[in-house]
């Protein structure tokens, strides 16, 4: 893409910046809803560090991702291991929301921040692969530059959407349920990017039970992973009430 009145490689480099902020934005929302779902039980002061220490490790982690993510993706089953991590985030954050108010203020916040940072990693590894396609493009000397400032960019939008989704869970506690259930969407999303589970897809979207009704056997799966998280998650709250 050209920009008039600028010299074509400014103008190629600028592009670039801003297709890495486009997906990084794109990102935010996800973040956003883990860092609210982790830091909303959190003090205020707390909340406060939450947000800011997981939007900078996020930004560091996918720093980090960018130069390894060729050799993370070639792990067989990647795409399936993050996408249960992110179930086992979604239920953990429904099962110990309660939690935070009888936990030291400072074990609460870390479990926060490792929550965040570990959500953060099973939902950048598509985003680091796209960041590190349109990285190659820029030049060798200023690379890294310009994708910390694409990345940085984007940290304010995550951190507003997280401070206002907070303020609606807090006013709305059943919205922990919508947000657990994004989550699972996510992580049902994720793992479809695994070859070996979209070839399996594929044969099940072929049958006659899924192909008969034009169903798509993906988003099957993206549903039942979605309502699965909620599900799991209210159920182990019961019992650890139960049993409290």
């Amino acid at each position: 893409m050209t920009f008039p009145g600028l010299p074509a490689p400014l103008a190629h480099d600028g592009w670039a910046v801003l297709q890495i902020v486009f997906f990084n934005v794109l990102l935010g929302g996800d973040n956003a809803i883990a860092i609210a779902m982790a830091c909303r039980s959190l003090a205020p002061r707390q909340r406060r560090i939450g947000i800011m220490l997981g939007t900078v490790l996020g930004i560091v982690l996918r720093l980090l991702l960018i130069g390894v993510i060729g050799a993370v993706l070639a792990v067989p089953y990647m795409h399936v291991i993050a996408a249960a991590l992110l179930v086992w985030i979604g239920v953990q954050m429904l099962r110990h929301q309660d939690d935070e108010e009888t936990t030291h203020a400072a074990s609460a916040l870390w479990r926060a921040v490792l929550t965040i940072v570990c959500a953060d990693f099973a939902m950048s590894l598509d985003n680091a692969l796209a960041t590190a396609a349109i990285a190659q493009t820029l030049p060798e000397a200023s690379r890294l530059f310009y994708v910390f400032v694409g990345l940085a960019v984007g940290a304010p939008v995550i951190a507003f959407g997280s401070n206002a989704m907070i303020v609606l869970l807090q006013r709305v506690p059943a919205l922990t349920y919508v947000g657990a259930a994004l989550l699972g969407w996510v992580a049902g999303d994720m793992v479809q990017a695994d070859r070996h589970v979209d070839n399996a897809l594929q044969q099940i979207g072929g049958g006659t039970a899924v192909a008969q009704f034009g169903i798509d056997a993906g988003f099957l799966v993206s549903v039942a992973v979605a309502v699965l998280v909620p599900l799991l998650g209210h159920l182990l709250m019961r019992r650890q009430a139960q049993q409290g």
